[in-house]
């Protein structure tokens, strides 16, 4: 199940150490680690973090491709993606 994003001063973001176990073991093995941002907030430097955008791509992606409840569209999608590469 996707995570609620956070919201701090327009950016929208998942802090990873805050996700379902299975989730975070996963991404941390398929993420393009320059994803990953960090935020000050209140004077504290938060790491750790993804834009929501890229946790859900990679959610809809890869998470939930792995799973047997995919949905047909998600990997229609995946398909296209893949059509594509090949075709550059």
């Amino acid at each position: 199940m996707k995570v609620k994003s956070t919201i701090y001063k327009g950016i929208e973001y998942v802090q990873i150490n805050t996700l379902p176990k299975e989730q975070m073991d996963s991404l941390m093995k398929t993420i393009n680690r320059e994803l990953l941002i960090k935020i000050l907030i209140d004077d504290k430097l938060v790491g750790n973090c993804l834009q929501f955008k890229d946790y859900e791509s990679w959610f809809d992606l890869v998470y939930s491709s792995n799973k047997p409840s995919a949905t047909k569209a998600v990997k229609e999608r995946e398909k296209t993606l893949e059509a594509e590469a090949v075709s550059l």
